[in-house]
């Protein structure tokens, strides 16, 4: 009974504001307030850097790319067990399309491309969606979704050691950047969150989530109730093939495609000495060679011509170190090799 009357008296109170509050001013300029001059500083602002893995900063990439003639939306996504980029395709379309007009408008590009899995019923789909652009295919099979292998199918062959896609007239960019563009674009709302998928192939456990920076993991997955031990399990950041063990300790970054829960054993396997079968040559996309650089940087033989080349070229997919019969973690060393560059 007070209850009701102490409501009906607060209701009583409340008067209409003769000055409301104005609406919140916003942060961000619209699509149609793009300036090209002063887009990638708003990319600064929003806090965006390479969100497809590498966390090169988006600024300094937008800048180079002035005056490319096409834009080439990233959504090939080839890493085994990863696929949040084909669900922002699908389900965040607004967001994707406002991002990439804006990017092809701040670059001055005549055409944007996307390119994605060689899945005819996706294509079907994404044609709906994005009817503005032109879609090209690409084999499912990794590491197809590199950017060296993408130009090499748009241009006919493969781009000249040290050549950048923007030297070529392409900028291309991930679907989770540009979304992250479009957000910031149409809800005004920066680089806060990391759209990622969530695997533990042992369970069956498969899901796509929308996480918030700076999440610890072990949070995550608290969230998702997840049966993760420590000590039969690990967790591996970015993919099975160019991602990098991490702990719950650790937390989500926008450089974070995904976190595959993997049982510790089958990666207990002892090291062998090289056999000298040539598997790891054959595997490299770009016809480099793996062992031989990892014996040069194991010798500290890395002041070479022929080894800054090959260095330099190689994107550490991580196709040597999944095919080698003596189980040596080829990519482990040529990560150390590229610190020889600097």
């Amino acid at each position: 009974m007070h209850l009701a009357k102490a409501i009906r008296k607060t209701q009583c109170a409340i008067r209409p504001l003769e000055n409301p509050f104005p609406a919140p001013e916003r942060i961000f300029p619209g699509l149609e307030e793009i300036d090209p001059e002063t887009f990638p500083d708003f990319l600064d602002e929003i806090g965006l850097v390479g969100m497809g893995g590498s966390g090169f900063p988006a600024s300094e990439k937008m800048r180079a790319s002035v005056g490319a003639h096409t834009l080439v939306i990233n959504g090939v996504e080839c890493e085994p067990d990863i696929t949040i980029d084909q669900t922002v395709l699908l389900h965040h379309p607004l967001w994707v399309q406002a991002g990439a007009n804006a990017s092809a408008k701040a670059i001055g590009a005549k055409q944007v491309v996307l390119a994605v899995k060689n899945n005819p019923d996706q294509r079907s789909m994404l044609r709906k969606l994005y009817p503005e652009y032109s879609i090209i295919p690409f084999p499912d099979r990794y590491p197809a979704g590199a950017e060296k292998l993408i130009l090499k199918k748009l241009i006919g062959k493969m781009p000249p050691p040290g050549v950048r896609p923007y030297q070529l007239g392409y900028l291309v960019q991930n679907v989770v950047s540009l979304r992250a563009i479009g957000r910031a674009i149409v809800d005004g709302i920066p680089v806060v969150e990391r759209p990622l998928t969530l695997s533990m192939p042992s369970t069956g456990f498969y899901k796509n989530i929308i996480a918030p920076v700076g999440l610890s993991i072990s949070e995550v997955l608290e969230t998702t109730h997840l049966a993760y031990d420590p000590d039969r399990h690990l967790i591996t950041a970015s993919g099975r093939m160019m991602g990098h063990e991490v702990t719950g300790d650790d937390c989500i970054e926008k450089t974070t495609t995904s976190l595959i829960i993997l049982d510790r054993e089958p990666f207990e396997g002892l090291e062998h000495n090289c056999i000298r079968c040539g598997a790891c040559n054959t595997a490299c996309p770009l016809d480099l060679h793996p062992f031989a650089l990892t014996e040069f940087i194991q010798k500290r033989k890395t002041k070479s011509t022929a080894f800054r080349a090959q260095m330099t070229e190689c994107f550490l997919c991580g196709a040597c170190s999944a095919i080698c019969p003596a189980r040596i973690p080829l990519v482990h060393t040529l990560i150390e090799g590229k610190k020889c560059l600097s």
